[in-house]
């Protein structure tokens, strides 16, 4: 089955989310499972699908999800929903993120199954995985439809870095209170909720310059990540160790005041908290609320820093992107989330290998270019030989 070919198919059937309608795209995938001989079915909540093994009693579970982020036709070289094949790439929104790592999962599954009748594992192409949706891995970890097993999620990551770990994720609602009064008194007179919100965010830069405790495993695998992210975003290795290790912030929303010649009244800020390893969020929480107390404070979202140690899978996955590439691979972590902390929660070792430009992710013009699609795809090839 010709990767690249299936990768652009992928592309072409939209499902951003929101609304996160998967049907279509699980409908053509389950096609192509029937055609390549592997029993999968259907789970369904309205046109939200998943697609699942039927019998799913395997060593391994094959994961990717199918849900991509919205894209606007402006800007585009090509329209986002095109699939087209160009400068040896595929075109379009979901090419990196996930559909190109889908792609490469479903292909080697192919050509294993041509050679091998008896292949030992489970398949889960799942929805809901950009924003936080009601039915896609959580959901299905949670009611047990999906048995945890060792796993290997075909999300975007550095050629030679499997990612065994992720920081954790704190976002909250605050709302500050002031008193209105004429702007003209103000900063010797009154009390502005968009000043008290700025005294926040700069207790916010001191929780990121903390550090935290952690253990020798995330220590080494926070250096190995950090000489592969220095030169992917240009930055030193001390700014992705600081990216890795610390408390990073981000006030991704925030409106306040009632007019520009009146002290602001009210202030009101959606955050975005990654978390380290050795911070515990739940402290971190009650500092927060002890810290600003006339503050309203909610949780909109909260999961724990997580990390894999590593086993056989790891093992086979570098094996192979070794025999690839001829390059030793080495495991590392990342700041972004993704549906793994959903199965390690159950204790199971799951790593993130798959393809994709990463500083294409989300964005305009998003691509992925063959030779990734193809390379993945042979790396999962020797997993599925050899586990």
């Amino acid at each position: 089955m010709d990767v690249a070919w299936l990768c652009s198919e992928l592309v072409k059937i939209r499902s951003e989310n929101p609304p996160g309608y998967t049907d279509e795209v699980v409908e053509f995938l389950h096609q192509i499972c029937t055609e390549i001989g592997f029993p999968a079915e259907i789970v369904k909540k309205g046109r939200k699908w998943n697609l699942l093994s039927s019998r799913p009693t395997g060593k391994l579970l094959l994961c990717g999800h199918i849900d991509v982020v919205p894209a606007l036709d402006e800007a585009w070289t090509h329209p986002p929903f095109s699939g087209i094949i160009a400068d040896d790439r595929i075109q379009g929104r979901g090419s990196t993120d996930m559909k190109g790592g889908c792609a490469a999962l479903l292909s080697a599954l192919a050509e294993e199954i041509d050679h091998h009748d008896d292949l030992d594992v489970d398949l889960a192409f799942v929805c809901d995985e950009e924003g936080n949706g009601d039915f896609g891995m959580e959901y299905l970890v949670l009611k047990r439809i999906i048995k945890p097993k060792p796993s290997l999620i075909a999300e975007p990551t550095p050629v030679c870095s499997p990612i065994i770990g992720e920081k954790g994720v704190l976002r909250f609602h605050i709302s500050f209170s002031g008193d209105a009064g004429h702007a003209s008194l103000h900063p010797v007179h009154g009390n502005s909720a968009i000043m008290q919100s700025c005294r926040f965010l700069r207790y916010c830069q001191d929780i990121h310059s903390r550090t935290w405790p952690d253990d020798a495993q995330v220590t080494e695998v926070i250096e190995n990540t950090s000489r592969t992210l220095s030169s992917m975003l240009s930055l030193s290795r001390e700014d992705t160790r600081t990216m890795l290790s610390r408390v990073s912030y981000n006030p991704g929303l925030i409106t306040g005041g009632e007019r520009i010649n009146v002290i602001a009244q009210k202030c009101e800020l959606d955050l975005d908290m990654r978390i380290p390893w050795g911070c515990n969020i739940d402290s971190l929480v009650d500092e927060i609320q002890e810290t600003f107390p006339d503050a309203s404070f909610s949780v909109t979202d909260l999961f724990e820093p997580s990390i894999s140690r590593q086993g056989w899978l790891c093992r086979l996955v570098c094996e192979g992107i070794h025999q690839v590439h001829g390059t030793k691979a080495l495991p590392g972590v990342t700041p972004a989330a993704s549906d793994a902390r959903h199965l390690r929660e159950t204790g199971v070792e799951v790593v993130n290998y798959g393809p994709g430009d990463m500083k294409l992710l989300h964005s305009v013009n998003e691509s992925v270019p063959i030779r990734m699609l193809e390379d993945c795809r042979d790396v999962y090839r020797y997993v599925l030989r050899n586990m």
